[in-house]
């Protein structure tokens, strides 16, 4: 006796089905190729970049996201398709949880650096935007040692002492002083550092 292939319900069908109250409809809709298809196309690329995300997760995020909107009958078909509203419901969802997962890590910045009483937050952070690489957990606890390493390395660049003085709450004439240069080579220099310690832990941008 041949087997017989059980087809995908048509989505017309599916969302008539939501539409007169029947409750599996919801679950056959996330399950539907299509919307699948986006789901996961909407997590790759949201996701990308973040490694503390999973797409998996993303996407998972965004069904129960879309179930939750489906039974509180949020999709009108008046107001449009299925597939859009779906998808935008996919996107504001992940984005959110891309959000709630930076904001998570943004508290290693406020901690203390190893051996000091420092906040990462009050040396470079304000300079740079290191808010973006937050998802290196063990940025905070490696800086010190990358500005020390680019002393010996660019020993005539001052960082070390710069960087001391930008901690200890020094004017940028007060650091040129100290260092014998002019108030705007501070700040030049200040820009400097920066750029090595992103390079240091590769958060430039790939061009």
């Amino acid at each position: 006796m041949p087997s017989v292939i059980t087809k995908e319900p048509p989505l017309q069908k599916l969302i008539q089905c939501y539409l007169n109250g029947d409750s599996r409809a919801c679950e056959q809709l996330l399950s539907h190729p299509e919307y699948r298809r986006r789901v996961i196309r909407i997590a790759h690329r949201q996701t990308r970049g973040h490694n503390h995300i999973s797409w998996e997760d993303a996407a998972q995020t965004a069904d129960e996201k879309v179930f939750q909107a489906l039974k509180k009958r949020a999709f009108i078909p008046e107001k449009g398709n299925f597939l859009p509203w779906a998808a935008t419901v996919a996107k504001f969802a992940i984005i959110d949880l891309v959000r709630r997962e930076k904001q998570r890590h943004f508290k290693s910045l406020d901690e203390p650096i190893p051996g000091t009483d420092i906040r990462l937050s009050e040396t470079v952070a304000d300079d740079f935007n290191l808010y973006d690489a937050v998802e290196r957990a063990d940025l905070a606890y490696q800086v010190k040692k990358a500005i020390a390493t680019l002393e010996q390395k660019y020993p005539k660049r001052g960082y070390l002492l710069l960087w001391q003085g930008k901690v200890q709450g020094k004017t940028q004439t007060q650091i040129g002083a100290d260092l014998g240069i002019t108030q705007s080579a501070v700040f030049r220099r200040w820009q400097e550092l920066i750029a090595h310690i992103a390079e240091e832990f590769s958060l430039l941008p790939k061009i």
